[in-house]
């Protein structure tokens, strides 16, 4: 996760794994990276899944040409998901008035200790929304 970002991106690498096209966006979007850099993209993954203490999340993930991370979680994604980052306790709550609250800290003794991070569990599923677990 990245509240720095206004966006939620996945790299071209990581998004090699998937076996579905994404889909063309109707402009194309010029992203400032943090070193001052520009990397421009028009495709995005509409709708993939994620799994976060047996609730499912969607995210739509703009492609990055990129190889320094997998997936990151922005400001479109932590609104969308009713999200509050506690910088104190490294923890996120989530109060989304349609699913019953729920925290990060729910998912600390499991083997994903590295929250922001996500692995894919299946990349050879072949319908359009693909399925993530923190």
């Amino acid at each position: 996760m990245d509240s720095g970002a206004s966006h939620s991106f996945i790299s071209a690498r990581f998004a090699s794994c998937l076996d579905v096209t994404p889909d063309c966006m109707s402009y194309i979007l010029d992203v400032s990276t943090p070193t001052g850099t520009s990397m421009y993209t028009d495709s995005v993954y509409r709708g993939c899944e994620m799994s976060m203490a047996g609730i499912s999340l969607y995210a739509d993930l703009i492609v990055l040409p990129s190889r320094d991370f997998d997936v990151i979680l922005g400001m479109d994604w932590l609104s969308a998901h009713w999200a509050c980052v506690d910088f104190y306790n490294k923890t996120v709550d989530f109060v989304c008035p349609t699913e019953r609250p729920f925290s990060s800290r729910e998912t600390k003794g499991s083997r994903h200790r590295s929250y922001p991070l996500l692995e894919h569990l299946d990349t050879k599923r072949k319908d359009a929304r693909d399925t993530w677990h923190m």
